[in-house]
């Protein structure tokens, strides 16, 4: 039963749901919300949509995942399609429900738009060029937003919000190239498809390579503080210029594997470096 049961969490991604929960409270924290009871249902409205996300790309995936990430649950047998699918169901519904009784209706609206943007990605998107990772990053930086429209504030994330969107795109290139030769076989035109692995790199190597540049911005105009420069130059920036150094002069899968790890362990400093940023 227990193992069943971690098969349920693993599809979810929890670690990657977690990320969005602080992003969303990160947001709520620095337009101006100080209220840990008004600003938790939006963390968990933001942590549901997430992991049916993550489960509903899995439904759609499973041909793709046989090639690419066999171990997860449906490729691998340990859940079935019509388990992942209700899964899927139970956790939208109470995502949305919760979002309409809790949230105000900018911040609900915004959830059910995450709902709607990330199966379109799933179904459809992941196969359109540029579209599908534009997508993501778009729905990804967006977290943030959802804090300031809790907290009434919108401006205070807009920069946040274009971090995380450039941020994101350049991480969902370098899985494109992670992902290429199942992406190929499915008929998915993702920029390392449509374009070839090596462009589409240098696309992500220069995103990366600005984003690095322009982080130190908020910080020299005054709209963030000492702690956020601290913390995205000690903790992030070195991460985003290392991953750039990789891609560019080790352009192999399990590369990219280890580059897309690196991210990810820089999108919770990153994080935690907007949070601190009023500070």
């Amino acid at each position: 039963m227990l193992m069943r049961l971690l098969v349920f969490v693993e599809i979810a991604r929890p670690h990657n749901m977690f990320l969005a929960a602080l992003a969303a409270a990160a947001g709520y924290f620095i337009a101006g919300g100080r209220s840990v009871a008004e600003g938790a249902p939006v963390a968990l409205f933001t942590f549901l949509v997430t992991g049916a996300g993550y489960i509903i790309n899995d439904c759609f995936d499973v041909g793709i995942d046989r090639i690419n990430k066999p171990a997860r649950p449906l490729p691998s047998g340990r859940m079935s399609g019509r388990e992942a699918a209700a899964l899927y169901a139970a956790v939208t519904t109470l995502a949305t429900i919760g979002a309409i009784v809790f949230l105000p209706r900018s911040a609900a609206a915004l959830v059910m738009a995450w709902e709607i943007g990330l199966f379109v990605y799933a179904r459809w998107a992941k196969r359109m060029f540029v579209v599908g990772n534009v997508l993501v990053a778009a729905v990804v930086g967006s977290v943030f937003l959802a804090g300031g429209l809790l907290a009434g504030d919108v401006g205070s994330v807009l920069v946040p919000v274009a971090i995380a969107f450039v941020f994101n795109l350049s991480r969902e290139i370098v899985k494109g190239a992670e992902d290429v030769d199942g992406d190929r076989l499915a008929g998915a035109r993702t920029a390392a498809v449509v374009v070839g692995r090596d462009r589409a790199l240098s696309w992500a190597y220069a995103l990366l390579l600005l984003l690095a540049a322009t982080i130190p911005l908020p910080a020299m105009t005054a709209y963030f503080g000492k702690l956020y420069l601290w913390v995205m130059e000690m903790a992030v920036v070195p991460g985003m210029v290392l991953s750039a150094y990789l891609i560019a002069t080790r352009p192999q899968r399990h590369v990219f594997r280890r580059v897309n790890t690196i991210l990810k362990i820089e999108m919770f400093f990153g994080i935690l470096a907007v949070g601190l940023g009023k500070v």
